[in-house]
């Protein structure tokens, strides 16, 4: 790196702070040692996996979502050895395993990175890392493929099942199905196993009211384990008439009420004692109705339990994120495992700028969540489109090996951004309470929803070809 490019680059703070992190949770050895565990039938030849990361990489940060605009600048500079097609199929064919791992092991490597902040939950939960988990289709597909061209309405790329840890926002992994029409809960299963491999401690696991039900108490409280979920009147309820309800006030004052009982008739074998904690909320849609197997209602207060999963309506935030600021919208594979792929690599993308987002709130003596995400990520990106300008294409950037170990990475990143804050990147706050608008009905075949997996099964089995 010439005077020049050094001088830059320090006047970039932002991008360069992106680029060490990249380089420390995604290097070319680990996107190799990924690629083997996970590859399924897949190969490499010409064009390497790391190669086809850096790829969307550049996409996402630099090209505004564009993979055609990211492929075609590599194809012109020589850095890309194939065609522009081969990047598409080659994305088109990378198998779920591969996507999870992505997301699943670079989540466990920023974790360690993030600086320790004010804590939002209650301190009664401090011996608990709070998990809340929710399910998210994803949308716009396009119709590129042959099978799908006129077809009427929208097409989904597949489903996914994600987690947030809800201390620092980051996205821990995902759960995914290529069929966009699929229901959440069956994918809860393979959500756990991924999320406890990397947490050690205790979990509370908060989930909304699909996942209310027999089955995913007793999953979620196996291990050391508990949950606080929504259920709906559905689920019966029986109370324990030898011990009183007890209510109160919860901060918003508003009446809650809480009882002790099971979930299940006498003769169901799931049946389980629990917590019930009821939010009245009048001139709302409806009550909140939770339950847990946190049944000591002093070492867990009412209050402390309805405020954390206040919290888990963050992770609605974070799928806004993923898709309108880091692009999820202008999908680049046309097959359910190519957008499951950059789904996972959005949230990839999400958490280094959270990280980013967490030290620049430091050391500006800011709450993290008085940082937008949003105006942030447009600094870093005309930090890095300047970079792409003056310095050395991002793709090129082979001085950010080796990566640095997590004590320096974060010494550096400490150095980095100490200086950077401006008021531009406090979030505004919307004061003002929003009625409830209840959805609009959509008729069959008026604008409605069509799984691309679904599609494309049916013509293979018709024609007998993929």
């Amino acid at each position: 790196m010439d005077g020049f490019q050094a001088e830059t680059l320090r006047r970039l703070p932002l991008a360069q702070a992106v680029f060490h992190l990249f380089s420390h949770v995604l290097d070319d050895r680990h996107l190799g040692d990924l690629f083997e565990r996970h590859r399924g039938r897949c190969y490499e030849r010409e064009l390497s996996f790391a190669e086809v990361v850096y790829l969307l990489r550049d996409a996402l940060l630099v090209h505004e979502g564009s993979g055609n605009a990211s492929f075609t600048a590599a194809r012109m500079s020589g850095a890309l050895p194939v065609t522009v097609k081969s990047v598409y199929e080659k994305l088109g064919r990378f198998p779920l395993e591969l996507s999870l791992g992505l997301l699943r092991e670079t989540s466990g490597k920023l974790l360690g990175l993030m600086p320790e902040g004010e804590d939002r939950l209650a301190a009664s939960l401090a011996g608990l890392t709070v998990i809340a988990f929710d399910g998210k289709k994803i949308k716009k597909a396009a119709k590129r493929l042959k099978a799908l061209r006129g077809l009427p309405g929208k097409m989904l790329g597949g489903k996914l099942l994600a987690a947030m840890h809800v201390r620092n926002g980051v996205a821990l992994a995902i759960g995914a199905d290529p069929d966009g029409e699929r229901n959440d809960v069956p994918l809860v299963p393979q959500l756990v196993e991924q999320v406890r491999g990397l947490i050690p401690d205790p979990i509370l696991w908060m989930g909304d009211r699909q996942f209310g039900n027999l089955d995913l108490a007793a999953l979620l409280s196996q291990r050391q384990d508990h949950f606080l979920l929504r259920c709906t009147t559905t689920l019966k309820f029986y109370p324990d008439l030898q011990r009183p309800a007890q209510e109160g006030i919860d901060g918003s004052g508003r009446r809650w009420v809480q009882r002790w009982g099971w979930i299940g008739g006498e003769r169901e074998k799931r049946r389980r004692y629990v917590r019930q904690i009821t939010l009245y909320r009048p001139g709302e849609k409806d009550d909140v109705i939770l339950i847990t197997d946190l049944l000591d209602e002093t070492l867990y207060p009412a209050t402390d339990l309805l405020a954390a999963y206040l919290l888990r309506w963050e992770i609605e935030c974070m799928f806004q994120k993923v898709t309108e600021v880091f692009d999820l919208q202008k999908l680049i594979g046309s097959t359910p495992n190519g957008m499951i792929f950059q789904s996972a690599f959005c949230f990839v993308m999400y958490n280094l700028i959270e990280v980013v987002r967490a030290y620049v709130a430091q050391a500006a003596g800011k709450a993290v969540h008085e940082v937008s995400t949003e105006k942030l990520f447009d600094s870093v990106h005309k930090q890095l489109t300047a970079w792409e300008e003056l310095g050395e294409p991002s793709y090129a950037a082979a001085y950010f090996q080796p990566p640095l170990g997590t004590k320096q990475l974060k010494q550096m990143l400490g150095r980095l951004l100490s200086g950077v804050w401006t008021d531009r990147w406090i979030k505004a706050v919307n004061k003002k309470s929003r009625p409830h608008q209840p959805k609009a009905r959509v008729k069959p075949g008026h604008g409605g929803h069509t799984s691309v997996w679904r599609v494309l099964q049916a013509h293979k089995q018709k024609t007998g070809r993929p």
